[in-house]
């Protein structure tokens, strides 16, 4: 039987990859509420993911163009994103259902960085620390989802879902800065849910 009016809770895990060095690859947890309405659901979620492997930077320099910068970062940065879904029911079996749908957010950035500086040419090295935000960054995106219902208790259920979507970071016009203007992210969700009331 589907349900005309129900509220659940989920709680997953997160791996997150994207086309950043800042955030190359992540993991993470996040939080939600979903409310149904006939076939189609509506969800609130929170998520934070952490970044801390050590990657190299090599860039040119935006002052004279042909100076190398050459680093060795130790990152220690977050993103941290409020979102809202709207999922339609592609598929509802008594024991499964497929999902997709559309989402939209605001992101919060968090870059805390400590990096060694190679010597070269005329760029001096040492070891640097950098500690920024960047916040309300609008990110929109699409879930895939599939969804095993009655995992072990009738009122929980375990789901598997594909996450792309695309966040600003950088504001247009910045110069003198490498930073790109919108990420690509590609995220994968293992979760469970909890029916909490239903009518």
């Amino acid at each position: 039987m589907t349900n005309i009016w129900c509220q659940e809770i989920e709680l997953k895990g997160i791996y997150m990859s994207s086309t950043t060095k800042e955030f190359k690859n992540n993991f993470g947890y996040g939080l939600g509420y979903n409310h149904f309405i006939k076939r189609n659901r509506i969800g609130l979620s929170f998520s934070q993911v952490f970044y801390n492997t050590p990657y190299d930077d090599i860039y040119s320099s935006t002052e004279d163009g042909v100076s190398i910068y050459i680093e060795q970062v130790e990152p220690n940065n977050q993103r941290i994103a409020l979102k809202v879904n709207y999922i339609f029911r592609l598929i509802d079996n008594p024991k499964s259902r497929l999902c997709f749908g559309p989402e939209i957010g605001l992101n919060y950035f968090i870059i805390r960085e400590q990096y060694d500086r190679i010597a070269n040419g005329d760029i001096s090295g040492g070891h640097f620390t950098s500690n920024y935000k960047k916040n309300n960054k609008l990110g929109v995106g699409l879930i895939f989802e599939f969804e095993l219902k009655e995992f072990i208790h009738k009122r929980i259920s375990i789901y598997l879902s594909v996450n792309p979507e695309i966040t600003s970071f950088e504001k247009f016009g910045m110069s003198g800065g490498y930073e790109p203007y919108f990420i690509g992210w590609m995220n994968f969700n293992l979760g469970v849910r909890y029916l909490i009331n239903a009518k």
